[in-house]
């Protein structure tokens, strides 16, 4: 499957037989696997990381870390749900480690009140999430662009059930009281 994997579903789709040829040791399989979902991986990136190069220095780390680890993979079906944390733990880890900014390109934008320019959207978004803490930002990254449910973000984050929610809602609160004031 040489088609290039960009959309929000894009591991969703994901070839079985791919990966199962991945798993097998055979290297060109790996980089049909990382031509497929270099545009995912690195958009991804970018909404975490809100930085050209870092999401690119990102999406080696994340392909370098699939590479090592994929073989400890031990139901091919899983791989969608393998790779998006793989993703994630690299973004988030960059975040922890640097202290950067970001910004996603998600349905949060529809909190943003009509501006003529979707520049000046994007800008007004870009602002609003750089005023949330790290732990909003991350949160809302998490189910908004990532579009991980509640369980999953328990999970990768090492939280209980509970904080999630109630973390998402204070965050989407803080953003949504943020871009109110800015009217």
């Amino acid at each position: 499957m040489n088609e290039e994997r960009s959309g929000k579903n894009a591991v969703a789709e994901f070839d079985i037989s791919l990966i199962e040829q991945v798993l097998a040791g055979d290297s060109e399989a790996f980089t049909r696997l990382v031509q497929s979902y270099s545009a995912y991986v690195y958009r991804t990136a970018f909404a975490f990381l809100h930085n050209e190069s870092e999401a690119e220095d990102a999406s080696q780390e994340i392909f370098l870390k699939v590479y090592r680890s994929i073989h400890g993979l031990k139901d091919v079906h899983l791989f969608p749900a393998w790779f998006k944390k793989v993703i994630t733990s690299v973004c988030l880890d960059r975040i922890k480690t640097r202290k950067l900014d970001t910004v996603p390109d998600s349905e949060i934008e529809s909190m943003i009140p009509s501006l003529p320019n979707p520049w000046d959207r994007r800008l007004e978004l870009q602002e609003a999430l750089n005023r949330l803490n790290l732990e909003e930002r991350e949160i809302i990254l998490l189910v908004d662009w990532q579009g991980y449910n509640y369980q999953e973000i328990a999970t990768i984050l090492k939280i209980p059930l509970g904080t999630v929610k109630s973390r998402i809602h204070a965050a989407r609160l803080h953003l949504k009281r943020i871009l109110l004031d800015d009217v």
